[in-house]
């Protein structure tokens, strides 16, 4: 049985109670607010939506999925659905967050499939902090200012549409700025199958670690599959299997009161003994001393 909240996983919700899933908000008024909102913002939590980080001026370092990324002016941050994050304390910055769902984003007319594909939220593959020139943060703040504006007008006949058209230009113009950063150009089909292999991963991966299980599923051999893997990633399917394990026992270590013997379980492991050695082989300590380092 679940138990309660640890550290918590935070649902949608805007302040100005719309009717759609989408806000906008600075970081100075998100922080300012931050008991009102029901949670520590400097504290790591998981999210169920997601969130753009458009930072006009500030220098410092964000917390996301237990590792910290620089970040300056004019630059961007992408946090998916399911991801922990945290603010770091003592960091002046002036910025606006967007956050939405994944069915909001859907509205767009971008579906699930593109969704994923988006190399600004495909935190395995890219870093998720983007550096913008001038002329592009010009581009994207005036996008920004756009979706401002509409969000915290009164409600007007297809505001909601206009607020979707507006996010889908931004993400389109960010995504094209990304490619600045992408070097390698992957074939399709390890493209594709690679997003395959990922969305089985989210299902199974508590249930079944092995190369050859998920090969099976794809249709392909565990040869082709780590071919896959290592075109992506430089990783074995094996290594990329146990990477994404650990990170999904750390998001459990710091999201939920479940004890380590309980979490062993539920991520697949019949002796608890076997998960804390796993664990400490992957993330260089225990996960006892994992929790603490954040409580």
């Amino acid at each position: 049985m679940k138990g309660k909240q640890h550290i918590p996983e935070i649902a949608f919700r805007n302040r100005q109670r719309k009717a759609f899933e989408f806000e906008i908000i600075s970081a100075r008024e998100l922080l300012h607010n931050n008991a009102q909102r029901g949670h520590d913002s400097f504290r790591p939590h998981r999210l169920s939506f997601y969130v753009i980080l458009v930072i006009e001026k500030g220098q410092g370092q964000h917390l996301i999925d237990f590792k910290r990324y620089n970040f300056g002016d004019k630059s961007m941050i992408f946090i998916a659905r399911d991801q922990v994050h945290a603010f770091a304390k003592q960091v002046e910055m002036e910025a606006m967050l967007l956050l939405f769902t994944e069915s909001f984003l859907m509205k767009t007319g971008i579906n699930n499939r593109f969704i994923q594909q988006l190399s600004l939220f495909q935190y395995h593959l890219y870093q998720p902090v983007m550096q913008l020139d001038d002329t592009q943060f010009r581009s994207i703040h005036r996008m920004v200012e756009r979706l401002r504006k509409e969000y915290e007008a009164p409600m007007d006949f297809a505001t909601e549409e206009i607020i979707l058209a507006s996010l889908k230009i931004m993400l389109y113009l960010a995504e094209r700025y990304s490619h600045n950063r992408i070097q390698t150009a992957f074939q399709p089909y390890y493209l594709e199958s690679f997003y395959d292999f990922q969305e089985l991963l989210k299902k199974s991966i508590f249930r079944d670690r092995s190369v050859q299980y998920y090969a099976s599923q794809m249709g392909i051999s565990a040869k082709t599959l780590n071919r896959i893997t290592q075109e992506i990633t430089q990783k074995t399917a094996k290594t990329y299997i146990d990477e994404m394990l650990i990170l999904e026992i750390k998001r459990l270590l710091m999201n939920t009161a479940l004890s380590n013997k309980e979490i062993a379980y539920q991520t697949g492991f019949s002796d608890p003994t076997n998960f804390t050695k796993f664990f400490k082989k992957y993330a260089q300590i225990t996960p006892a001393s994992f929790r603490k380092q954040f409580n």
